[in-house]
């Protein structure tokens, strides 16, 4: 390997001192940078000269490498504010249908409770405590509310599930574009991130901090932002600042 490295290093000497000689050319002065090669390589390896040990830098799979460690690797990066694309796939007609067909199905349920309230006014109209019928009418109300409020409940619950499985659903969708942009544009590392220029929408002294610790950059290079490549690969408008 030293003598390789030797030849390397008399190659480029050779090739320094020709470019030398050739500075004037039957009198005519000649730029010499333009007779050096522009590239170094190819190479297998650089090997840099270090305190301890030298340090061997190879391309790996198509990225710059300093070990056979699979950490010791110079990853490209990209961030992605999640927030407005999750958003605007919810906003799509697909989604917004589906959450429409609950809430017919939902008022259709609840309509069912008011005619039966109805029904029950009809039945005991301006009902008072002295009627023998009144503890049977407030029985009934009563049972009615307590089925009412038990129905409200439970669709509460489905309704909050309903929705969580819309985002995920929505999240998986835009990690899909979000790999077809990665593989694109070559980017190994995503990181999720809302830009540090954007205004607070929290009020209390917890929100605030929370919204604080979820803008992991201070600054950033805008190249490394994949934002807007998403939202043209989803084939959706990316809101107005």
């Amino acid at each position: 390997m030293r003598r390789v490295l030797m030849q390397s290093v008399a190659t480029l000497i050779a090739g320094a001192a020709g470019a030398l000689v050739a500075w004037t050319i039957g009198g005519t002065r000649v730029d010499a940078t333009r007779l050096l090669p522009a590239d170094l390589g190819p190479a297998d390896a650089l090997v840099l000269s270090g305190k301890d040990a030298p340090l061997v830098v190879r391309n790996q799979d198509g990225r710059i490498s300093w070990s056979d460690d699979a950490t010791a690797r110079a990853w490209s990066v990209g961030s992605v504010h999640i927030d407005p694309i999750i958003k605007a796939i919810l906003a799509t007609d697909r989604y917004m249908g589906e959450r429409r067909t609950f809430e017919q199905e939902a008022q259709s349920q609840g309509e069912v409770f008011e005619q039966r309230d109805k029904a029950l006014r009809a039945k005991y109209p301006d009902i008072k405590q002295d009627d023998p019928n009144f503890n049977q009418a407030r029985d009934e109300f009563v049972a009615l509310q307590q089925e009412f409020e038990k129905w409200r409940l439970a669709l509460q619950q489905i309704q909050a599930k309903h929705m969580a499985e819309q985002i995920e659903k929505a999240y998986r969708e835009m990690l899909s574009a979000l790999e077809v942009v990665a593989d694109r544009r070559r980017v190994d590392l995503v990181f999720r991130f809302i830009p540090a220029d954007r205004p607070f929408e929290a009020g209390d002294v917890g929100a605030v901090m929370v919204a604080v610790q979820a803008r992991p950059f201070l600054r950033h290079p805008q190249g490394m932002d994949l934002t807007e490549d998403i939202f043209k690969e989803l084939g959706l408008q990316p809101p107005e600042r």
